[in-house]
């Protein structure tokens, strides 16, 4: 789970060079031409930020100059002795001998045009590198890319051909003061759905170039041919695009370290999620793919000498430090790309805006329809959790799932600010068809016993308000969806929401159980006269009065947050004011 893809504001760099394409890699920088004399920030999904066939590298700094090796196993004699190793390994199909201790695609689901889900037949495995299971570094086999054929549900490339690749990188550290020395840990995670189309030709799968490292040291990977998702013998798949609003529905088997949060490209999301074994856990995510756009904006020299703010990101950018990438400069034009962002990444000479808030103004959409099915899981590494620690702590469950179809976004769990869920996007105002206002959705699944420990709730009906405020300040006008709450998850969702950099809120409330008054007994009929002593009543119950919720004010040097509960505590790094 790689930390550098925090934010998703990236370009296609020089790295296709040695990585393959991956899902939604095709650059859409050449389909818009650029003014001569301008300068240009694209802000386009992650290329090559994997590769799609299972390999294991390692390296040692012996005796000179660094030395790449590549094995087919974490036991293999080639890489032993290194100080460590990465496996970037290909969930395969589940077959008929597949145990259920085995990490394994089970099945794909395709809506049909009734919108009815139907279970996809396997039809093979795309044939690349295999990488053996290892007992010793309790790491699983590596395969290739599965391919699906749909009942009846062919996406908008006129065929039912699916492919799933899910991605799972492991680092093994032989260093005996880590943690666990030799043992494999999950460093990054992602899983997509295809749908394609093949092209004959000349091509072949991919593999490591055995002859050729550049002056880092590193091994080339043959490139995949462009336009080609991933190569077969002979076949080059090319992407398509899903149908509006096609429903698919992913089953697997997978490693129980892979827990915490999940980032996805998909929208109308429901999880199902069981353990298997001791380290496996069955999967079941259903949701509708989205269409995610793609932007750019072109700056004048005239442009930037009138804004201030925006003289400053140039300034920043001008070397191409972090967070900005030079891109494919042409002439007196030059380009550049966001890496390692959120939108409200903080610029430190422009106070209280970030690179996005100020360069998503100007924001405009490529031309080109760009839908998506895909997941990734997250670290805890930079969250911005507030209190979330004593809820959120059980490394042994999946907490969430975030989904959104924003330009620009923070792959994270929604901060909890002010009593509220808080996360923020950033996009262009026009979707691609560039006349069509671009709506937003976000939706967020959360385990409901984690929200309750959050907001110290009972079991009562859990009830929210959604917010979305613009850039400027204003409030929108947005679409939501009933809360629904099913089998321990609690899911919300906005809609209709539109940019340039808007702040979702999500705030729950719950009102106070009332208990139920139990009515005074009915005297039976006298037979005798009564006597003058009054009639007794049985009592009726009082309901202990609510627990009240206080207000505390949290500092970190300049920065001041209000957190309100039942106890309130500060997040960690702020102390209670005085």
């Amino acid at each position: 789970m790689r930390a550098s893809r925090r934010a998703v504001v990236v370009v296609f760099t020089v790295l296709a060079l040695f990585s393959s394409v991956s899902i939604s890699s095709a650059s859409n920088g050449d389909t818009v031409a650029q003014p001569s004399g301008t300068k240009r920030f694209i802000f386009e999904e992650p290329g090559g930020g994997y590769s799609n066939f299972s390999h294991i590298t390692g390296s040692t700094y012996k005796n000179g100059p660094v030395t790449d090796f590549s094995c087919n196993s974490p036991d293999d004699p080639t890489c032993a002795g290194l100080p460590n190793l990465m496996l970037n390994l290909i969930v395969p199909p589940c077959t008929a001998s597949s145990l259920p201790t085995d990490m394994c695609v089970k099945g794909l689901e395709i809506a049909n045009a009734a919108g009815v889900l139907e279970p996809a037949v396997f039809d093979h495995e795309v044939d690349t590198q295999k990488i053996a299971a290892s007992a010793k570094a309790k790491t699983p086999a590596g395969g290739g890319t599965s391919i699906w054929k749909s009942a009846s549900g062919n996406h908008l490339g006129g065929t039912n051909s699916y492919g799933v690749s899910i991605n799972i990188r492991y680092n093994i550290d032989f260093n005996p003061k880590t943690f666990q020395p030799g043992i494999g840990y999950v460093f990054y995670f992602n899983a997509a759905v295809v749908p394609f189309t093949y092209k004959d030709g000349a091509y072949k799968p991919v593999s490591w170039f055995k002859d050729t490292v550049d002056p880092r040291g590193f091994i080339y990977m043959q490139n995949t041919a462009p336009g080609c998702e991933w190569t077969e013998v002979g076949k080059c798949a090319v992407r398509s695009d899903f149908q509006l609003d096609q429903k698919i529905a992913l089953t697997l088997q997978i490693d129980s370290r892979l827990t915490g949060w999940l980032f996805g490209r998909m929208k109308d999301v429901s999880i199902g999620f069981n353990a298997l074994t001791p380290t496996t856990n069955l999967i079941r995510v259903e949701s509708t793919a989205i269409d995610v756009p793609t932007g750019y904006a072109d700056f004048t020299s005239e442009q930037i000498a009138k804004d201030s703010d925006l003289q400053k990101v140039f300034s920043n950018c001008g070397g191409a430090g972090p967070p900005c990438i030079i891109q494919r400069p042409q002439g007196d034009r030059q380009n550049w790309g966001f890496d390692g962002m959120s939108p409200d990444q903080p610029l430190s000479t422009v106070k209280g805006k970030g690179y996005a808030d100020i360069v998503a103004p100007y924001l405009k959409t490529f031309p080109v329809r760009n839908s998506q099915w895909n997941l990734q899981g997250l670290t805890q590494s930079g969250f911005t959790q507030g209190q979330w620690k004593n809820c959120f702590g059980d490394t042994t469950k999946f907490q969430g799932i975030v989904t959104t179809n924003a330009m620009v976004y923070d792959p994270s769990p929604p901060s909890y600010v002010d009593d509220a869920l808080t996360y923020k996007v950033a996009g262009a105002h026009v979707g691609y068809d560039q006349e069509t206002v671009f709506k937003g959705t976000y939706d967020l699944a959360i385990r409901s016993e984690a929200v309750r420990c959050l907001y110290n709730f009972t079991s009562a009906p859990i009830k929210v308000t959604v917010s979305v405020t613009s850039s400027d300040g204003t409030s929108q006008n947005v679409a939501t969806e009933a809360v629904q709450e099913k089998d321990g998850w609690l899911t919300l969702r906005a809609r209709n929401f539109t940019f340039s950099a808007p702040t979702i809120r999500l705030k729950l409330s719950q009102e106070a159980a009332v208990a139920p008054v139990v009515k005074p007994a009915q005297p039976s009929a006298p037979t005798t006269k009564p006597a003058t002593a009054p009639v007794a009543t049985a009592p009726t119950s009082v309901m202990p009065s609510a627990a009240k919720k206080s207000t505390i004010a949290c500092v970190k040097g300049k920065t001041v947050k209000k957190v309100s509960g039942i106890a309130p505590k500060c997040p960690v790094g702020y102390k209670k004011s005085a």
